[in-house]
């Protein structure tokens, strides 16, 4: 069994590639990471360090050229980033980037399926981290991070697969899955998967600025922030924030870590 992990710095994607490692023990794994012209290049420090931690490949592949017509369309490209208090619950957010996550599946799928006809191999594995906060009720929602996305991709991917087919016509078993194993899952659930299988979430990287530090503002530390206090442990990189948001501040001191 092979595995390629969508890997971007984060700890959801890092959680979910240690996650698959742990369940499926692949033969051979692999760490992908996609530049699409992210603000930044620190998620993709923090990714080499978690290849590196795992004894995985890394592969980086830019896609950059495909979001050239919509960069100003998406908060994580050009669009100014929103601040936390301004994401609406229930609507997709402006740090959705336009079909991202539908090109990184795919090139995850063409590595993949690469990988299976090298090594001869019917069994692949994409991991994501995609879970339940990204399009729960009361959340800002990101549609391809869904389950009826997942399931669309997926079967996308095998119909489109030679080895897929082959096999079929052969009797054989074969099939490429995308493992989203925090999709019906909280971020919180993450954190305290993250904790059992002892993920270097010191080298995550979450903030949507790219600065020395976390800024500790964005949604996106917020939220990280959030699902680390309803999880009860704090966070790794508490001290390294730029600013805390007050209601951390408080959590911290009441639970005697300040």
């Amino acid at each position: 069994m092979i595995l390629v992990g969508l890997v971007s710095g984060g700890m959801d994607s890092a959680t979910a590639f240690a996650d698959a490692i742990e369940r499926f023990k692949p033969s051979k794994k692999i760490a992908l990471t996609v530049l699409y012209s992210q603000r930044h290049a620190k998620e993709i420090e923090a990714a080499k360090a978690i290849a590196k931690h795992y004894g995985a490949e890394h592969i980086i592949i830019d896609v950059s050229n495909v979001f050239m017509t919509v960069r100003e369309a998406s908060a994580l490209l050009e669009a100014p980033l929103p601040k936390a208090e301004e994401v609406i619950p229930g609507l997709v957010p402006r740090t959705y980037v336009p079909q991202r996550n539908l090109l990184l599946l795919s090139v995850a799928g063409a590595v993949l399926e690469g990988y299976m006809l090298k090594e001869n191999d019917v069994e692949g594995i994409i991991s994501v981290g995609f879970h339940r906060t990204d399009y729960a009720p009361g959340e800002p929602v990101y549609p391809d991070t869904r389950p009826e996305f997942v399931r669309a991709v997926e079967k996308a991917l095998n119909e489109g697969s030679a080895i897929v087919f082959n096999a079929r016509v052969k009797g054989i078993s074969a099939s490429i899955r995308i493992y989203a194993p925090f999709i019906d899952k909280k971020k919180s659930d993450v954190v305290r998967r993250a904790i059992e299988l002892k993920v270097p979430l010191e080298l995550t990287w979450t903030c949507y600025r790219g600065g020395e530090r976390p800024c500790g503002e964005c949604p996106a530390c917020v939220t990280r922030l959030r699902a680390f206090m309803e999880a009860g442990i704090p966070d790794p990189l508490t001290d390294r924030y730029e600013k805390l948001p007050p209601w951390y501040e408080k959590w911290l001191r009441e639970k005697g870590w300040r």
